[in-house]
């Protein structure tokens, strides 16, 4: 067994990404103390790698260093602009696993042409030294930006619709990021950029070396970050395009609220309440927000995939007000008041001007009493009119539903969610279902796959379910 040096949960020896906190695993022959990060290792690295870009590349400052590469900062000689250089540690090299994962990345990345997805340049190997040339962003990542606190609702929109714009592109050419993150966007003068594509998911086509890169990031177990991750990719499940919509809503969600959602001590109580818990309440914590923009994040935010947006494109075009399905520009009416109940029998009114008449009825309307009566004509008395009560008392009946009950059993023991609302745990007993209506039920607990299921009530017999969870095998 082997620690994360991150989190400290223990995992295979095997196993090169923690499946807590989605963190790089360090192979042994580096675990000490993360010393390719230490400077004179950083140094050591930016020798060799001078030595290795001289005469077509100049190298400049550091930008920064991860788990699985460090970049610099450098000049194209040959055509005079600035370019980012990410270099694999040495001490990882000898690993072919990691140098296979960063070199998909570097190919993943260079596939995917789009103004909202960091270009890169070419992909390089010199005597063990691994690295690739990208585009050089000139801005600063999302989260050194949310460090100021929360940002403006447009900008906060124009952020999520620039990176839906770019992720929905790389869905379409079945690549899923898997770790969307403020970390991982770039603005540059306000413009998007997406980086990082090191654990996302290819899918798998009749090609060997397509299906051998997809499985690339499953040599560890589940991969991503705690704070910004879907349920489904926490609990070991396939991951699609709405994995990766999902993280992009705790984004905008934390850029509107200036907090993620969900956070914890630990990142394993993180995920669970990706899980378990709803999240809390965007537009009490942002009032200025247009509902249109808070109905589309927390719709990407439910906890089933099947309950969100079907396509990034879907989820921008709700956060512009234009959604679908009802989530954006809806229109309200004032409720009308069912005018069939009986009402009190009219009585005969005095002559008078119809003109009196209106006023008597406008002016009940201004004190709030009950509904306007419509006015007839009939052929005995042209004059009379319904009368509307006085009291407030004399309401119209509510019309009663019909309801059976609902029982949820499960081994072990589980949390049970229906339409995407968390009912309880199991067993749960005494929920009322209304007849006649569709429900999606989803039981879920962490370790083992959730089940799901799509019931009508028709009858009037109670509904009772049983389930046995079976173990998830990670991804």
């Amino acid at each position: 067994m082997s620690l994360c040096d991150h989190c400290e949960t223990e995992l295979p020896d095997a196993a090169r990404f923690c499946f807590v906190c989605g963190r790089d695993v360090v192979p042994s022959a580096a675990a000490s103390s993360k010393a390719h990060h230490a400077p004179d290792s950083i140094s050591k690295l930016r020798d060799h790698l001078a030595k290795s870009l001289d005469g077509r590349y100049k190298l400049r400052e550091l930008l920064g260093a991860g788990g699985m590469g460090v970049v610099f900062r450098a000049d194209d000689l040959s055509l005079g602009r600035p370019v980012a250089v990410k270099v694999l540690p040495t001490e990882l090299s000898s690993d072919k696993n990691i140098v296979a994962r960063f070199r998909r990345e570097a190919k993943t990345a260079a596939s995917l042409d789009h103004p909202g997805i960091i270009p890169v340049l070419s992909v390089e190997s010199d005597q063990g030294l691994h690295y690739f040339i990208m585009k050089y962003i000139a801005g600063q990542t999302l989260e050194a930006t949310l460090r100021d606190g929360p940002l403006p609702v447009p900008l906060a929109v124009q952020v999520l619709r620039e990176a839906a714009a770019a992720l929905g592109y790389a869905h379409r050419r079945g690549v899923v990021h898997r770790d969307v993150k403020p970390a991982n966007i770039m603005l540059e003068d306000e413009r998007v950029t997406l980086t990082d594509f090191g654990i996302s998911k290819v899918e798998s086509t009749a090609s060997s070396s397509a299906t051998t890169a997809a499985r690339l990031t499953d040599l560890g177990t589940v991969v991503g970050t705690p704070a910004y991750m879907a349920p489904e990719q926490a609990i070991g499940q396939p991951v699609d395009g709405r994995t990766d919509q999902y993280a992009l809503a705790v984004v905008g969600f934390e850029m509107l609220a200036g907090k993620v959602p969900f956070d914890d001590i630990t990142p394993h109580a993180i995920i669970q309440r990706h899980i378990n818990n709803l999240p809390p309440d965007l537009a009490g914590l942002r009032p200025d927000a247009p509902r249109h923009v808070v109905a589309a994040i927390s719709r990407a935010l439910s906890k089933a995939p099947s309950n969100r947006f079907p396509t990034m494109e879907e989820f921008a075009a709700a956060l512009s007000g234009a959604g679908s399905r009802g989530t954006a520009n809806l229109e309200f009416t004032v409720p009308v008041a069912n005018v069939t109940e009986t009402t009190p029998r009219a009585k005969p009114a005095s002559k008078g001007s119809r003109l009196g008449r209106w006023a008597a009825v406008i002016a009940l309307l201004l004190a709030g009493v009950g509904a306007a009566a419509a006015w007839a004509r009939t052929r005995e008395t042209p004059t009379r009119a319904a009368e509307v009560a006085p009291s407030s008392a004399e309401r119209p009946r509510e019309t009663r539903r019909r309801s059976v009950s609902f029982t949820v059993e499960s081994k072990p023991s589980a949390t049970v969610y229906i339409n995407d609302v968390r009912v309880g745990e199991t067993p749960l007993a005494g929920h009322r279902l209304l007849v006649g209506r569709e429900y999606q039920i989803l039981v879920v607990r962490a370790g083992y796959r959730p089940k799901r299921e799509t019931i009508t009530t028709t009858g009037t017999s109670p509904v009772k379910r049983s389930y046995v969870l079976e173990r998830s095998r990670r991804r």
